[in-house]
């Protein structure tokens, strides 16, 4: 514990020591905090975005009453409504009720001229037994809230009635966030897709809103579960059973009756879960994608780090005279130490704060950005903004202070070990510096670490998540020994340039200072050549996975016309076409041949899947699968002999452990069926994985003939673009995308999934060239009574900033030329080992040279202009200025 006197000489130190330089140099000042606010922003903006993004995930109907207690599903498909009449015997004559729901997905309808694909929301449609809602809700004290609101909060007028709404055709119960961002009013009637089908919806109300449970979802609407059944073609269907037990004395005890009645009965025909294993369900789902968002957007915060160490171990060499006379004066090693970690803190806490305010207008983009990618390929979310979290304000900063701890724990050891009666001058930073930055041994060392992690096998969790650890700590470490190897490049350089010296003066000048390089030449090279590393790498993934789609899209959607519900959205789409509609565009007298698809989302051995049903003959007649283990026999193509076997493909392999020959239990809603393994394909359209299989199987376990979409050849000499145009006029509610417009909308998608890592490598990149600006500004600083004696000498303030342009364009090009070196290493860190280990994808390597040769001309650039300007600002410096 400090004494009052340690204590007041700390405030004393901070106040005269710290304080004191940071308002004589305001500027450098608040870089040091704008680059340590960048890259918690970034990180910030990113964490609130993937919170919004999950916890937009809701239990629908716990917001009608109260969060219901349990959940009961099919293993796989859907329920068979008959199982209500079981139910209740089954529980019994205790208070409680059973609420059953259909969950469906809908959409508006395109403008004219709108084909893309995703750029509408997707609607949820709940269908519930509203009469038995309104009672539940009567019984609970909620009644005066229901179904009587117009859209800006004031009662409705239409009608006070609820038996007045269940009259009216497909009436239609809507969120208030919806009605507002649709402009809609409560008692007109809107049109939407439901699979194939345009329906004029009746608005009849709005859901109900109470400060004591949380605001419907925007996407939100709620019609009576018999008007839904017959406009989604479920008859007798339900998504799910939820169960409330009423809150009283023996509740937990009735809940406990419950569960163990459900789970006894369930014998493989059930599952029982709670609505937070959904939610959880939902984060689980895409754990990894932002795992990975997040661990990327810390490219800035590391960076950052070279930058705030570079910065405070300049400080201790400019402040060495003044740590000298505080030490001879009595002032010990541990008070010298703690005033410099103080320092760190400090700057961390201004710095963590002020990225939380940037960070925070950051995530309103950003929460977009990852919205939509959550809908392209996880699950519908309506998110459109992000909610300022206290936990997240203060985790990020306390990884400020944390990070600044870090970057500020050698400078404070180095300033505690000053000599207390030796005054040093601040040219022996050259000889001194940081010995670790000068260490080949521990560069290679940690290249050789790099190498090894690279061979560690991903850490799986519950939930089927998959956490490379291993590349990720080599990519780190690569990055560390690739940044020393850079910074002991510099000396060479400098040695290499000195005979040209002779040439031109400012030539000498940057080679020799280049020559005797101080460890803050060292640092802005290694920041730099850190941000390229990061970019680069990213570039490569990117252009990589570019390059797999692409060979992967040409060999996969080779048909005339792709034909879905205009409904289908997002992945979560439920949309479907009947089997009328399907049967009757595959007989069309245009159409050659028809594969008829049907997507089931299902679970095995509790861990999210996708089956698909196809016509497999369809797919002999027309290769079109890349294959990883090809059948080695055609069994799987042949109705009569494929009724248990299956394509897989690769992320399922990975996922799931199972490769050709293997056998898996595939959950239907009447038991269990053996499904062998035939052979494996490549895909990437979905990492949970796909098992794909005769659909007629598929019809016949899970009690649907509905159709997902229709893969169709056309006959010779028919125009694709007339016939889609027929068919979406005779059909308003299908969507028919030609060959080409489809593979350059899931290019477009691919693109804007990755949006966010472009944004994240720029802002890496304009840290570490501020860094670099940073850099030769305390440089100058420290040499400015050299600047002084080279004007007594003639030289011109012009020759000056040209050699201090220089000397910043040979650190630029150290830096990038080895970041672009290490980012080969590091794309194929990204690609073989963390990107197949979190999503079991195996992409084509790909180097777009062209791309990595701009970005580092573009940085060399860039830093060249900064270190002139620099130049030209210091060659003025006055020689008694005093830090």
């Amino acid at each position: 514990m400090s004494t009052p006197r340690t204590s007041s000489q700390l405030g004393l130190l901070l106040a005269r020591f710290t304080l004191r330089h940071w308002r004589q140099t305001p500027r450098a000042t608040a870089l040091q905090v704008l680059i340590l606010a960048l890259g918690i922003a970034v990180f910030f903006s990113i964490r609130l975005a993937n919170r919004a993004a999950v916890t937009s995930f809701q239990n629908f109907t716990g917001l009608l009453a109260q969060s219901t207690d349990f959940v009961l599903t099919a293993p796989a498909g859907h329920l068979a409504q008959s199982v209500l009449a079981e139910l209740r015997p089954l529980l019994g004559e205790a208070a409680g009720e059973i609420i059953p729901v259909l969950e469906t997905t809908a959409a508006v309808p395109r403008q004219q001229g709108d084909a893309s694909i995703g750029g509408r929301d997707t609607l949820t449609l709940v269908g519930l037994d509203l009469v038995s809602v309104q009672n539940l809700a009567a019984n609970t004290g909620n009644d005066r809230d229901w179904f009587n609101q117009a859209a800006d909060g004031s009662t409705n007028t239409v009608s006070r009635n609820f038996w007045e709404y269940l009259d009216q055709t497909n009436a239609a119960f809507i969120s208030p966030a919806l009605a507002r961002k649709q402009h809609w009013q409560v008692g007109e009637t809107i049109p939407l897709v439901i699979d194939e089908t345009v329906v004029p919806l009746h608005l009849a109300g709005l859901i109900p809103t109470s400060p004591a449970r949380p605001a419907p979802p925007e996407n939100l609407l709620i019609l009576d579960l018999p008007v839904l059944q017959q406009l989604a073609h479920r008859p007798g269907q339900l998504s799910r059973i939820e169960f409330l037990v009423p809150d009283g004395p023996r509740a937990a005890a009735q809940r406990t009756a419950w569960r163990t009645t459900l789970e006894q009965h369930a014998a493989g025909r059930w599952k029982l879960s709670t609505p937070a294993d959904r939610r959880e369900s939902a984060d689980m789902m895409t754990r990894a994608f932002r795992m990975n968002l997040t661990i990327l957007s810390l490219i800035g915060l590391l960076v950052g780090l070279y930058l705030i160490f570079q910065s405070l171990d300049g400080a201790v060499v400019r402040r060495r005279e003044e740590i000298g006379i505080l030490r001879s004066l009595g002032i010990t090693e541990r008070d010298i130490r703690r005033a410099w970690l103080c320092e760190a803190a400090l700057l961390g806490s201004v710095g963590g704060l002020a990225g939380v305010l940037i960070g925070w207008g950051g995530a309103q983009f950003a929460v977009r950005f990852v919205g939509q990618t959550v809908n392209a390929l996880y699950y519908t979310t309506s998110v459109r903004s992000a909610r300022l979290d206290l936990e997240e304000v203060i985790f990020a900063v306390i990884l400020a202070v944390g990070a600044s701890l870090v970057a500020g724990w050698w400078p404070a050891r180095q300033a505690a070990k000053t000599p207390p009666a030796q005054i040093l001058s601040r040219q022996q930073d050259v000889q001194t510096g940081t010995p670790w930055l000068q260490s080949g041994a521990l560069a290679l060392a940690l290249l050789g670490l790099a190498g090894w992690l690279v061979t560690w096998h991903a850490w799986e969790f519950a939930g089927g998540l998959r956490f490379p650890l291993g590349g990720y700590l080599a990519a780190l470490a690569l990055i560390l020994g690739g940044g020393i190897l850079c910074g002991l490049a510099l000396r060479q350089v400098g040695r290499w340039l000195r005979p040209a010296g002779r040439f031109a003066l400012s030539l000498r000048l940057a080679a020799s200072h280049l020559a005797k390089s101080s460890s803050r030449h060292r640092l802005a090279a290694a920041g730099l050549k850190c941000a390229m590393t990061m970019a680069c790498g990213m570039v490569i993934l990117v252009a990589s996975f570019e390059e797999t789609m692409q060979r992967w899209i040409a060999n996969t959607f080779q048909a005339d016309l792709y034909i879905h519900s205009d409904g289908a959205q997002s992945a979560a789409t439920d949309s479907r076409i009947s089997a009328a509609t399907w049967q009757a565009l595959a007989k069309h007298p245009d159409v050659a041949d028809a594969n008829v698809m049907e997507t089931i989302l299902l679970k095995i051995d509790d861990l999210p899947t996708m089956l698909v049903g196809v016509d497999m003959a369809f797919s002999q007649r027309h290769p079109n699968l890349t294959w990883y283990q090809k059948p080695l026999n055609d069994d799987v193509f042949d109705p009569a002999k494929d009724e248990h076997l299956a394509l897989i493909s690769e992320s399922f392999a990975d996922r799931f452990h199972v490769q050709r020959g293997d056998m898996i239990h595939l959950p239907t809603p009447n038991g269990e069926q053996p499904i062998t393994v035939a052979g494996v394909f490549s895909d990437y359209g979905n990492e949970r994985g796909s098992l794909v299989m005769e659909r007629r199987h598929c019809a016949r376990w899970f009690a649907d003939d509905l159709a997902t979409s229709l893969i169709v050849y056309l006959r010779p000499g028919v125009n694709p673009d007339n016939l889609r145009a027929e068919l979406e006029a005779r059909y308003p509610g299908l969507s028919a995308l030609t060959n080409g417009f489809l593979r350059g909308e899931i290019l477009r998608v691919f693109r804007q999934t990755f949006a966010v890592t472009y944004a994240l490598e720029l802002i890496g990149i304009i840290v570490a060239v501020i860094g670099l600006g940073m850099t030769l500004s305390s440089i100058l600083l420290d040499r400015r009574n050299e600047l002084t004696t080279l004007r007594a000498l003639g030289v011109t303030r012009h020759e000056m900033a040209r050699a201090t342009a220089l000397e910043g364009t040979l650190l630029a090009m150290s830096g990038v030329v080895a970041g672009l070196i290490a980012s080969l290493a590091l794309g194929w860190i990204l690609i073989h080992v963390i990107n197949k280990q979190s999503f079991g994808w195996t992409l084509v390597f790909q180097i777009p040279w062209g791309t990595l040769a701009a970005m580092g001309a573009l940085v060399i650039l860039i830093g060249t202009v900064v270190a002139y300007l620099v130049g030209h600002w210091g060659s003025n410096l006055a020689a008694d200025r005093e830090e």
